[in-house]
């Protein structure tokens, strides 16, 4: 966890486009991924993590989810089926 938690503080340092809620969804992610034991990818629940975030919309969650991945602080496996969960890695690649 640690090693995650840092290489995010140093690339976010010098990065503009990072706002309060990029920061806010990587520390429920790191979080998430300490419960799955830090196995990756692991699965995510969209609303847990909302709550969790303290965001309320669904459209800024999966916008902010999405950049962080364009961003390259996360590798975002979505699914489009609703039985089974999206899954995060928070190394580059899973």
């Amino acid at each position: 966890m640690k090693e995650a938690l840092e290489e995010f503080m140093a690339g976010i340092e010098k990065d503009p486009r990072i706002c309060l809620s990029h920061i806010g969804v990587f520390s429920v992610l790191l979080h998430a991924r300490e419960e799955y034991g830090g196995t990756e990818p692991f699965p995510i629940k969209r609303e847990e993590l909302m709550k969790a975030a303290k965001i309320s919309s669904t459209a800024t969650y999966f916008k902010i989810i999405r950049q962080l991945h364009e961003y390259g602080y996360i590798c975002y496996l979505p699914t489009f089926n609703r039985m089974s969960q999206s899954r995060v890695a928070l190394a580059k690649e899973p």
